[in-house]
């Protein structure tokens, strides 16, 4: 060191210089960190300096500069006076500018994460310990100008300190950052490097223009004397600077695509550490390629930084501990030997730099490594993730800032949920400017809070919010309403504990699952009040969802008690019978369509249908009433659902039809049983306004319904087999089978031929006389009516008459029989003088009263045939006549008035009321053939027909006996006073030809 006046005055304005690096750094860690931790970085670099220069002269200067101990280590000039000793004055404040430099270098790399305490300790250990001992073997001796420190001795050359400054915080700042992990937020769970922006990259870039100009003093100064190689030493500092951020800009541009500002600071930087090891001793080109080199390696160190996972904050390792490795290696491939002035070669020269760099390892990585992990392990380094959060300005010193302020009210805002509390702005500064827009953002906010509020508490449904856990955080008064529940129950109570009833506990869990995996949900449902009744529910819940995560649960709930009870007496008036309250024909018919799916999937599962036909109701309807009539059938309905098992189901159809579903049968036996049990209880009385009423039940059954396909083939057979049970003597039951199929097919065809008959004038009368039972003179004939079908030959009237009278063809036939009988008399009475006071019988069927004008159509026959009315009279059976007595009473009346006789035919086979007898129109009583049959064998027939004509004769009515065959029942006939006979024992029916012969053949006597 010179010991002139300007060489000390450029030693201390290159001090001035060097001090200028603090402010320097503070700007560029400052613009490269994020505002919560602003102060911290102020604060940690204040304390940089006066820290490092106070331990540097307690004992870093005597470690460093003492009396060398085996190149070791100094002995002496432990707190030094100096005195007078203007020239060791001037040094160690040049030195001390350099300790408080390699210290900040490491607190910039650790930023916004370590403990301010935790700091200043390894800041000590630095300055005290890690910066002297490295010194002391590079240094020891220069100001002297004779190396005593075993690094250099061997020839080390570190001229301005690219490795005794730099490489030792670079080591320093690897070894902390190692030990206490990245920021919060740097990389993502994937590891991936999220960027943390800076708070203000302009004053990142003040930072950097300020360490250049410290730069010129770190470089300028370290010669230690003013002479010829100052601007040289400064020129090449500045060009390396240049080069190496461009050269970082350029690389980086190409590899990114985009121009970050931290290419050219961490490349200036880079090359300016970079040539701080050789600027005295290389060309002004070999400072430009040194920079530039330092450039790339920046950009590669800070890759293997990120690869690792490794989170510099300034980029200090990059930038000082890389670029200080080149550096001291650029030393021995770019530096002159005779300015070096080691005396070694090539190699050599480049083996003693590797060791220096070696011995920085050593000393400033693995030894503090292994001190600051175990300091680690007892009192940790770093500060908690809330305090960091937060920021360390104010964790680490209470600043009280505007932002400060501002996170605190925010703090406040989260955990209260307070939405009115607001944020203190200044206008006139940038925080202050955010916290004006923040509080018209809360204005805002809180203006749409207070609407859900009040959308929520003022809500007629049954709103509630939860936690993830089904626990209530809020319920509104519309919730406490429907489920009787005060606020301080519900608030914190589990949801399925306070509301859903048990049996539905696992929907409940299914639900709220579904509404946890982001999906909204909708149910009818129910929900538990507090008194544990249960009410029907129209449910609603969907997530609450924040930054993409479920937080919460919300659920709606309307009370839909009286929609569901519309909604069942709906379904009851659609699948009920309103009258008996069982199920109607489409309920059935779904039930049997469910039946079919039941046995496409299970093999074994039977059922049977069984249709059912009141016998006798017509009768109940007409005789006492449809108030009657629908009280029978509330209670058949009634009696039938006794007979059925909790599986079966029946139905009214309609009317007094009744089908029951079995399912699950055993068997025929159990099927048989079920039937008779219904036929047995529609057989029981039924006491009907007082009046005891008889019916019975006719049953089709289909046995093995799972046969067919549509559910409508099965009650076509049903009814055809209850048809058939009708027809054979009712209150049975019928199976349907083949051969009834069979019957059912052969009596369409009939009917269709029937049909047909009438268009085709099939028909033919033919005609049995009447005679007096005492002269045997000719009263008149009884016109019959037969059928010569073409295919089948002559049909029996019993075939084809109740065919006739079920489809309605027995009033067109009734009309052609009434007309051709009127028409054949007169010929009769034309051509045959002795005929004219013949009369013609003919057989009406009640229905041609019902479904034509049965008057209108005698008159107009006896009109165009001339005939007076007392020639026709028209013979009624007493089945026909006893179903609807006053009905017929008025039309036989009509027909009187005309001057029509009329006969009852088949008396005494039916029900027919003496009562009523005595009220008809009637001229005469035909006695059925089953009393005349036996008249002479028993004794009651005869009593019978006795009784009919005594009856008979009281009325003045006159009485025909049918079926008269042999002579013993004439005489018999003859002796009870019978009028007029009829039978085979005088003449068979005959066609009109044959029985105008019969006439002329017999020389019939005419009454």
């Amino acid at each position: 060191m010179g010991s002139s006046i300007v060489d000390n005055f450029w030693v201390i304005v290159s001090a001035v210089l060097v001090f200028l690096m603090q402010p320097g750094f503070m700007c560029l860690e400052s613009g490269l960190t994020r505002q919560k931790n602003s102060i911290n970085v102020a604060i940690k670099n204040l304390a940089d300096f006066v820290f490092s220069v106070m331990i540097f002269w307690l004992v870093g200067f005597g470690m460093m500069f003492g009396l060398s101990f085996t190149g070791i280590i100094g002995t002496n000039n432990f707190i030094p006076e100096f005195g007078n000793n203007f020239h060791q004055v001037s040094f160690f404040l040049f030195q001390a500018m350099f300790c408080g430099t390699a210290t900040t270098i490491f607190s910039g790399a650790v930023a916004e994460r370590i403990k301010f305490s935790s700091y200043l300790t390894i800041a000590i250990l630095m300055s005290a310990f890690i910066y002297p001992l490295f010194g002391h073997w590079a240094w020891n001796g220069i100001d002297a100008g004779v190396f005593s420190g075993w690094l250099g001795e061997a020839g080390f050359v570190d001229f301005a300190g690219s490795t005794v400054v730099h490489s030792v915080g670079g080591w320093l700042a690897l070894a902390v950052l190692i030990v206490i992990g990245p920021r919060k937020g740097r990389f993502s769970p994937d590891g991936k490097p999220v960027e943390i922006c800076g708070s203000n990259l302009p004053l990142s870039v003040l930072g950097t223009l300020l360490l250049w100009i410290g730069w010129i003093g770190f470089n300028g100064g370290s010669t230690l004397t003013m002479d010829v190689r100052v601007p040289r030493i400064i020129v090449n500092t500045m060009m390396a600077a240049a080069s190496g951020s461009i050269f970082s800009l350029s690389i980086g541009y190409m590899l990114n695509r985009i121009s970050k500002i931290s290419f050219l600071i961490n490349g200036s930087l880079g090359g300016l550490v970079a040539i701080t090891a050789c600027c005295h001793c290389v060309s002004i080109s070999e400072s430009v390629l040194i920079g530039a080199i330092a450039g790339g390696v920046c950009l590669v160190f800070e890759e293997i930084l990120i690869y690792y996972g490794i989170d510099d904050a300034v980029s200090a390792v990059p930038v000082h501990l890389g670029c200080g490795i080149w550096g001291t290696l650029a030393a021995a491939l770019f530096g002159d030997p005779e300015i070096l002035g080691t005396g070694l070669g090539f190699l050599p020269q480049l083996m003693i730099q590797v060791t220096g760099i070696f011995a920085a390892f050593i000393v400033a990585f693995l030894m503090p490594y292994l001190i600051i992990r175990g300091i680690n392990r007892n009192f940790p380094l770093r500060v908690s993730p809330e305090d960091e959060y937060i920021g360390l300005n104010i964790s680490e010193h209470g600043a009280k800032t505007e932002a400060a302020d501002f996170l605190r009210v925010m703090e406040l805002q989260e955990k209260t949920g307070d939405l009115t509390l607001r944020v203190p702005a200044d206008p006139f500064t940038d925080t202050g400017v955010i916290a004006t827009r923040y509080n018209k953002m809360m204005d805002a906010l809180h203006r749409i809070g207070a609407t859900f509020q009040q959308l929520f508490d003022g809500s007629p449904q049954a709103v509630v919010s939860m936690d993830i856990n089904g626990c209530i955080t809020r319920a509104n008064k519309g919730f406490q309403s429907l489920f009787g529940y005060s606020d301080a129950k519900v608030v914190g109570a589990c949801n399925i504990d306070l509301i859903v009833p048990d049996h539905l506990c696992l929907e409940s869990v299914t639900l709220m699952q579904a509404v946890l995996s982001g999906k909204s949900i909708e149910r009818e449902t129910h929900r538990k009040h507090n008194t544990g009744k249960l009410i029907p529910v129209f449910l609603i819940g969907f997530p609450l969802i924040v930054n993409n995560a479920v937080e919460g649960v919300f659920y709606i709930y309307q009370d839909i008690t009286d929609r569901k009870a519309m909604e069942d007496e709906l379904y009851h008036k659609a699948f009920y019978d309103s009258l008996t309250g069982i199920p109607n024909r489409v309920l059935f018919m779904e039930r049997l369509e469910h039946a079919f799916k039941r046995k496409q999937r299970k093999e074994k599962f039977n059922f049977t249908v069984l249709l059912i036909d009141l016998d006798g109701f017509k009768w109940v309807n007409d005789n006492l009433g449809h108030q009657a009539g629908d009280i029978l059938l509330r209670k058949v309905a009634q009696r039938f659902l006794g007979c059925l098992r909790s599986v079966d189901t029946i139905a009214r159809l309609g009317g007094d039809e009744f089908a029951v579903l079995l399912e699950d049968i055993t068997g025929p036996k159990e099927i048989a049983a079920i039937a008779w049990r219904l036929i047995n209880e529609a057989a029981r009385p039924f006491i009907l306004q007082g009046t005891e009423a008889f019916i019975s039940a006719s049953i089709g059954v289909i046995l093995k319904a799972s046969r067919y396909t549509k559910s409508d083939h099965i009650l076509r057979d049903a009814d055809i087999a209850m048809y058939r049970a009708k027809t054979t003597g009712k209150s049975r039951f019928k199976v349907f089978s083949k051969k009834l199929h069979q019957i059912t097919h052969e009596a369409l065809k009939l009917e269709n031929d029937l049909k047909k008959a009438v268009e085709r004038d099939e028909f033919t009368l033919f005609y049995q006389p009447i005679v007096c039972s005492k002269t045997e003179s000719l009263q008149g004939f009884e016109a019959l009516i037969r059928w010569e079908h073409t295919a089948k030959g002559k049909v029996p009237p019993s075939d084809f008459i109740p065919l006739a009278e079920e489809t309605g063809l027995i009033v067109p036939i009734g009309q052609w029989v009434i007309e051709t009988a009127c028409r054949q008399l007169k010929e009769w009475r034309t051509r045959m003088p002795g005929a004219r006071d013949l009369t013609v019988s003919v057989n009406i069927s009640a229905q041609q009263f019902v479904h034509n004008d049965l008057e209108q159509i005698v008159e107009n026959a006896l009109g165009t045939n001339d005939l007076p009315p007392g020639c026709l009279m028209v013979e009624l059976t007493e089945s026909s006549v006893i179903e609807k007595p006053e009905a017929m009473i008025a039309h036989l009346n009509r027909l009187r008035k005309i001057g029509i006789k009329i006969a009852i035919d088949d008396f005494g086979t039916g029900y027919f009321s003496l009562a009523y007898l005595k009220h008809f129109p009637l001229d005469c009583i035909k006695i059925d053939k089953s009393f005349v049959d036996e008249i002479n064998t028993s004794h009651e027939n005869l009593q019978i027909a006795k009784a009919i004509i005594i009856l008979a004769r009281n009325l003045d009515l006159k009485v025909v006996a049918e079926g008269i065959e042999d002579h013993e029942q004439l005489e018999t006939i003859r002796g009870l006073d019978c009028n007029f006979i009829q039978g085979y024992y005088f003449s068979k029916p005959l066609s009109a030809r044959d029985a105008e012969g019969w006439m002329q053949r017999e020389e019939t006597v005419y009454a």
